[in-house]
């Protein structure tokens, strides 16, 4: 699992499944045309070339609560993960995972 920031600083998480990588991010969309749902925050979810190089049309599914991007992030990831039957680490790793990723984000 890694956190991330996009090139349009958006937290993102990645994960391993089967293989393959998937990526997660929260996107804002309150205020324009592609807020289809009129929740204004958006869960994306897209497979991953590799690690690092999201691929293809990602999957857009409206956010109708204000919890944090790293709840929903890690809920969503365990979530499709228990459905699917990946097994992941504990959430302790998650968490520890997004620290981590804190800590070394430039400063803007």
């Amino acid at each position: 699992m890694v956190f991330g920031w996009d090139g349009r600083g958006q937290l993102y998480l990645e994960w391993q499944q089967a293989g393959g990588w998937k990526r997660a991010w929260v996107q804002n969309k309150a205020g324009t045309e592609k807020d289809w749902a009129g929740s204004g925050r958006y869960l994306n979810v897209v497979r991953c070339n590799k690690p690092g190089r999201p691929g293809g049309n990602p999957t857009d599914f409206p956010i109708f609560n204000d919890l944090p991007e790293e709840q929903l992030l890690i809920s969503f990831v365990y979530a499709a993960s228990s459905i699917t039957g990946l097994a992941l680490p504990p959430v302790s790793v998650a968490l520890a995972a997004y620290q981590a990723a804190l800590s070394g984000r430039p400063v803007k």
